[in-house]
Protein backbone atom coordinates (compact mmCIF):
# COMPACT_ATOMS: atom_id res chain seq x y z
CA UNK A 1 0.00 0.00 0.00
CA UNK A 2 2.79 2.15 0.63
CA UNK A 3 4.32 2.17 -2.81
CA UNK A 4 1.13 2.91 -4.10
CA UNK A 5 0.90 6.24 -1.73
CA UNK A 6 4.25 6.96 -2.85
CA UNK A 7 3.31 6.37 -6.60
CA UNK A 8 0.03 8.24 -6.16
CA UNK A 9 1.85 11.64 -4.44
CA UNK A 10 5.16 11.78 -6.88
CA UNK A 11 2.75 11.38 -9.83
CA UNK A 12 0.52 14.27 -8.19
CA UNK A 13 3.31 16.27 -7.49
CA UNK A 14 4.48 15.71 -11.36
CA UNK A 15 1.33 17.29 -12.38
CA UNK A 16 1.64 20.23 -9.87
CA UNK A 17 5.29 20.81 -11.13
CA UNK A 18 4.52 21.00 -14.57
CA UNK A 19 1.88 23.47 -14.52
CA UNK A 20 3.70 25.49 -11.89
CA UNK A 21 6.74 25.53 -14.24
CA UNK A 22 4.38 26.31 -17.33
CA UNK A 23 2.31 28.09 -15.64
CA UNK A 24 5.19 30.92 -14.66
CA UNK A 25 7.43 30.46 -17.44
CA UNK A 26 5.66 33.29 -19.55
CA UNK A 27 6.25 36.90 -19.27
CA UNK A 28 4.78 39.14 -21.76
CA UNK A 29 5.83 42.27 -19.75
CA UNK A 30 5.73 45.01 -22.55
CA UNK A 31 7.64 42.70 -25.13
CA UNK A 32 7.35 43.48 -28.79
CA UNK A 33 4.65 40.68 -30.38
CA UNK A 34 6.48 40.88 -33.80
CA UNK A 35 10.28 40.03 -31.86
CA UNK A 36 8.24 37.85 -29.98
CA UNK A 37 6.92 36.23 -33.08
CA UNK A 38 10.77 36.34 -35.14
CA UNK A 39 12.10 34.52 -32.07
CA UNK A 40 9.30 31.54 -32.22
CA UNK A 41 10.55 30.82 -35.61
CA UNK A 42 14.03 30.63 -34.86
CA UNK A 43 13.16 28.41 -32.01
CA UNK A 44 10.43 26.37 -34.53
CA UNK A 45 13.47 26.11 -36.32
CA UNK A 46 15.93 24.94 -34.24
CA UNK A 47 13.23 22.65 -32.70
CA UNK A 48 13.09 21.25 -36.22
CA UNK A 49 16.80 20.65 -36.52
CA UNK A 50 16.74 18.60 -33.40
CA UNK A 51 18.19 21.66 -30.95
CA UNK A 52 21.23 21.09 -29.57
CA UNK A 53 24.38 19.52 -31.32
CA UNK A 54 25.05 15.89 -29.92
CA UNK A 55 27.34 15.78 -27.44
CA UNK A 56 26.80 19.47 -26.42
CA UNK A 57 25.12 20.51 -23.65
CA UNK A 58 23.25 23.57 -25.31
CA UNK A 59 22.27 26.23 -23.47
CA UNK A 60 19.55 26.89 -20.61
CA UNK A 61 17.19 27.22 -23.48
CA UNK A 62 17.38 23.94 -24.78
CA UNK A 63 16.51 22.67 -21.13
CA UNK A 64 13.01 23.81 -21.55
CA UNK A 65 10.16 21.31 -21.35
CA UNK A 66 9.12 18.22 -19.67
CA UNK A 67 11.74 15.50 -19.53
CA UNK A 68 11.95 12.04 -18.02
CA UNK A 69 13.90 9.62 -17.29
CA UNK A 70 13.75 6.08 -15.10
CA UNK A 71 17.09 5.87 -13.12
CA UNK A 72 17.52 2.78 -10.80
CA UNK A 73 13.85 1.47 -11.40
CA UNK A 74 12.73 5.16 -10.02
CA UNK A 75 10.39 7.37 -12.25
CA UNK A 76 12.10 11.14 -12.29
CA UNK A 77 10.58 14.15 -14.17
CA UNK A 78 12.29 17.14 -15.20
CA UNK A 79 9.88 20.55 -16.07
CA UNK A 80 11.64 23.10 -17.26
CA UNK A 81 10.26 26.43 -18.53
CA UNK A 82 11.71 30.15 -18.99
CA UNK A 83 14.42 29.75 -15.94
CA UNK A 84 12.50 27.77 -13.25
CA UNK A 85 12.53 23.85 -13.01
CA UNK A 86 11.24 21.60 -11.10
CA UNK A 87 11.51 17.81 -10.54
CA UNK A 88 9.73 14.93 -8.93
CA UNK A 89 11.13 11.37 -8.53
CA UNK A 90 9.06 8.19 -7.93
CA UNK A 91 10.20 8.01 -4.38
CA UNK A 92 8.04 11.63 -3.57
CA UNK A 93 11.11 14.02 -3.52
CA UNK A 94 9.57 17.32 -5.10
CA UNK A 95 12.35 19.73 -5.91
CA UNK A 96 12.09 23.22 -7.40
CA UNK A 97 14.57 25.53 -8.36
CA UNK A 98 16.04 27.69 -11.60
CA UNK A 99 17.93 26.93 -14.61
CA UNK A 100 21.13 28.81 -15.29
CA UNK A 101 24.05 29.50 -17.68
CA UNK A 102 27.73 28.91 -16.43
CA UNK A 103 29.62 27.40 -19.52
CA UNK A 104 26.91 24.94 -19.29
CA UNK A 105 23.17 25.19 -18.36
CA UNK A 106 23.04 24.20 -14.59
CA UNK A 107 20.32 23.03 -12.59
CA UNK A 108 20.11 24.77 -8.81
CA UNK A 109 17.33 23.15 -6.93
CA UNK A 110 15.95 22.79 -3.39
CA UNK A 111 14.08 19.96 -2.22
CA UNK A 112 10.89 20.40 -0.09
CA UNK A 113 11.75 17.83 1.96
CA UNK A 114 15.59 18.50 2.81
CA UNK A 115 16.81 15.40 0.15
CA UNK A 116 19.91 16.93 -1.72
CA UNK A 117 20.32 14.05 -4.09
CA UNK A 118 19.22 15.75 -7.67
CA UNK A 119 20.05 19.48 -6.21
CA UNK A 120 22.80 20.60 -8.35
CA UNK A 121 22.66 19.36 -11.84
CA UNK A 122 24.95 19.77 -14.94
CA UNK A 123 23.69 19.10 -18.25
CA UNK A 124 26.14 17.24 -19.89
CA UNK A 125 25.04 16.71 -23.26
CA UNK A 126 21.81 17.49 -24.63
CA UNK A 127 20.72 17.20 -28.74
CA UNK A 128 16.98 18.10 -28.23
CA UNK A 129 15.47 14.71 -27.47
CA UNK A 130 17.70 13.23 -24.76
CA UNK A 131 19.49 15.27 -22.54
CA UNK A 132 22.05 13.47 -19.84
CA UNK A 133 22.50 15.29 -16.60
CA UNK A 134 24.65 14.45 -13.68
CA UNK A 135 24.12 15.57 -10.12
CA UNK A 136 26.75 16.79 -7.65
CA UNK A 137 25.37 14.14 -5.15
CA UNK A 138 26.56 11.52 -7.53
CA UNK A 139 23.40 10.47 -9.26
CA UNK A 140 22.94 10.91 -13.08
CA UNK A 141 19.85 10.29 -15.41
CA UNK A 142 19.48 10.39 -18.92
CA UNK A 143 16.04 12.75 -19.58
CA UNK A 144 13.77 11.66 -22.64
CA UNK A 145 11.84 14.77 -23.92
CA UNK A 146 8.25 14.56 -23.79
CA UNK A 147 6.35 15.00 -27.43
CA UNK A 148 4.23 17.38 -27.48
CA UNK A 149 4.70 18.61 -24.18
CA UNK A 150 2.87 16.44 -22.43
CA UNK A 151 3.66 14.48 -19.21
CA UNK A 152 5.07 11.12 -19.87
CA UNK A 153 2.44 8.24 -19.68
CA UNK A 154 1.79 5.89 -17.15
CA UNK A 155 1.98 8.60 -13.99
CA UNK A 156 -0.51 7.92 -11.90
CA UNK A 157 -3.75 10.13 -12.38
CA UNK A 158 -5.23 10.42 -9.00
CA UNK A 159 -4.39 11.90 -6.16
CA UNK A 160 -3.39 9.50 -3.07
CA UNK A 161 -6.13 7.92 -0.38
CA UNK A 162 -5.50 8.00 2.99
CA UNK A 163 -3.65 11.27 3.58
CA UNK A 164 -3.20 12.15 7.42
CA UNK A 165 -5.95 14.92 7.66
CA UNK A 166 -4.36 16.92 10.90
Amino acid sequence: MRIRTVRGIAGAAAVAAALVVTGCSSDDSGKDKGADQASDSSSSSAATDGGASSGSAGSAKDTEGIWSATTDGQAVVLVVGGKQASLSTGDGHLCTGTVTESGKPTLDLKCADGNNDRTAGSVESNDGKTMKVSWGAGAADTFTKSADGKLPTGLPTGLPSGMPTN
